[in-house]
């Protein structure tokens, strides 16, 4: 199922696209403004081996929905970036988001902030989560600015240890931990 936004529509990625998006945030323009040196040394960028440990199969198919899922971002009929959620818990009421843009020059056009909001209402529409996380490296000033612009509050600067601690996984030295939450709405 498509999610259509203002100015962009999500569609579910599949397997076909998993080393397309791979190279977005590896091989692209865009790459060491994200991880890796000069800017983010502490980051390093993974391997294709480490990057479907971290986005296996279930991202890419069915079997995901729910629990986590990447979508690929089309802004007037072409790709312009990649964005998923996982770490999907009921319990906690929250999920946590990912996104990146494929190249330079898909970036300055509010594709991100529409998808991450699109996609966050998507999933509180469907799963009644109302916490969103996005956890973007404090020096990475234009994704601060896209994801302030798409409804995320800074909340507070997390080390690595506490990062681990509550979500498993921490990526850079200067995290800041971004909420975006919704209303709780009774469903009658």
């Amino acid at each position: 199922m498509d999610i259509v936004g203002h100015t962009v529509k999500l569609i579910p990625a599949q397997e076909s696209d998993r080393k397309r998006i791979y190279n977005w945030l590896c091989k692209s323009d865009l790459t060491s403004a994200m991880m890796g040196p000069p800017v983010c040394p502490e980051h390093p960028t993974p391997t294709w081996k480490e990057f479907r440990e971290e986005y296996p199969l279930p991202f890419f198919d069915a079997s995901g929905d729910g629990k986590g899922r990447v979508f690929m971002i089309i802004a007037g009929g072409e790709e312009v970036g990649t964005i998923g959620y996982d770490l999907l818990d009921c319990k906690k009421d929250r999920a946590v988001l990912d996104i990146w843009m494929k190249a330079e020059n898909c970036c300055g056009h509010g594709y991100g902030s529409d998808a991450l909001h699109t996609l966050s209402v998507h999933i509180h529409e469907i799963y009644g989560i109302i916490n969103f996380s996005i956890f973007p490296p404090g020096k990475n000033k234009r994704a601060l600015a896209a994801y302030r612009k798409a409804g995320f509050e800074n909340l507070r600067s997390l080390s690595k240890k506490e990062q681990e601690k509550e979500f498993g996984k921490a990526e850079y030295d200067d995290t800041i931990f971004m909420l975006k939450t919704f209303r709780k709405t009774r469903f009658t």
